[in-house]
C-alpha cells in the first residue's frame, strides 16, 4: 500500500491540471560517464528530471536503509536545471536535519526549544550526571520510536549502549500537558492539531488534567512562532511540533519535520494540505 501523502499530492496535482508521477528512490539510477555531459539520472520508464516543473522530495529511505546520497544527487541536478523543488533550499543547506542540528539552530536563533546534551562517544556518558527522570532520544526517528523516558542511572547506562555514539541526546522531562502538530506551507500557517502528552513521555495520566483551549492571543503566538521556525529552516512546507510549557507559560518547539505526514491532520482539521502544497 502506498503512503497517504504521495497519493494525495498526486490527486491534487491532477486536479490542478498537472501530469503527475510518483518515483521511488530505489527506482532511480545514477550514472557518471566520461562524456561532456557526465551525469545521467534515470527515473525509469523513460522519465527524466527535466520533464517536470515541480518536484516534492520525500524522506529518503528504502527498507530501513538511508538513500540520502541519491536524494542529494537528484536535488543537485534539479538545481542545475532550475526546477522548483519543495524545500529544495532547506534540503541543500541541511541534507540531514536531526534533533541535534535542529536544537542548535533553534537555540542560536533565540527560539524556545528543549535543552539537551549529547556526546560524540560513549566516554562522555561515563562522567555525565543527569537529573532523573529524563528523556533519551535518537537523533532521528518517527512516531516516538527512539524516545524513552528514563527513571534511573542504571536504566540510562543500559539504554545508551543501544544507540550509536553521536546519534543520541538527553533532555529534561518538560512540564507539558498538551502539544500541537502545526503545518506551514510557504508563509501560511494552515492550522494546528492538538495532542495530549502521553505518560510514557513524561505527561500526566489522563485523569489528572483536562486539555484546555488557548485564547486567541496565545494561538496567534503559536502561529507566528511556527512561521519563524519555517523561515529559519528555509522550508516551503513543514510540520512543526510545539508544546505548552506549564512552568514557563510559553510555547516551546519540539521538532521540525520537512517531510511531515499529514494524513490525520487533513482528516481531523479538514484542511487540504495537499492542495496548498501544489498551489
Amino acid at each position: 500500500m502506498r503512503e497517504y501523502e504521495p497519493v494525495r499530492l498526486k490527486e491534487e496535482g491532477v486536479k490542478a491540471g498537472y501530469k503527475v508521477d510518483i518515483v521511488k528512490y530505489g527506482q532511480i539510477e545514477v550514472r557518471v560517464g566520461s562524456e561532456k555531459r557526465r551525469v545521467k539520472i534515470d527515473l525509469g520508464r523513460g522519465r527524466k528530471l527535466g520533464d517536470y516543473d515541480l518536484v516534492v522530495l520525500r524522506a529518503a529511505s528504502k527498507k530501513g536503509s538511508s538513500m540520502v546520497s541519491v536524494k542529494v544527487v537528484v536535488l543537485s541536478e534539479l538545481r542545475r536545471l532550475g526546477k522548483k523543488v519543495i524545500n529544495g533550499s532547506s534540503f541543500w543547506e541541511w541534507p540531514l536535519l536531526g534533533k541535534i542540528e535542529q536544537g542548535v539552530e533553534l537555540a542560536g536563533a533565540g527560539i524556545p526549544t528543549i535543552p539537551f546534551v549529547t556526546f560524540g562517544s560513549r566516554l562522555g556518558w561515563k562522567g555525565f550526571e543527569s537529573t532523573f527522570p529524563c528523556m533519551v532520544k535518537g537523533r532521528f526517528g518517527s512516531h516516538g520510536r527512539t524516545v524513552k523516558l528514563v527513571k534511573e542511572r542504571q536504566e540510562l547506562d543500559k539504554l545508551i549502549k543501544v544507540y550509536k555514539s553521536g546519534n543520541v541526546l538527553i533532555q529534561p522531562v518538560m512540564p507539558i500537558k498538551q502539544w500541537y502538530r502545526c503545518i506551514v506551507v510557504g508563509d501560511e500557517f494552515l492550522g494546528a492539531m492538538r495532542h495530549r502528552q502521553k505518560g510514557r513521555y513524561g505527561g500526566l495520566e489522563r485523569e489528572e488534567y483536562k486539555l484546555v483551549k488557548f485564547n486567541k492571543k496565545k494561538m496567534n503566538e503559536l502561529k507566528w512562532l511556527c512561521i519563524c521556525v519555517s523561515m529559519l529552516f528555509m522550508c516551503d512546507y513543514c510540520g512543526i511540533d510545539v508544546g505548552w510549557d506549564e512552568e514557563k507559560k510559553g510555547w516551546v518547539v519540539f521538532e521540525v519535520n520537512r517531510t511531515a505526514q499529514f494524513k490525520y491532520f487533513e482528516k481531523r482539521t479538514g484542511v487540504n494540505v495537499s492542495e496548498a502544497m501544489v498551489s
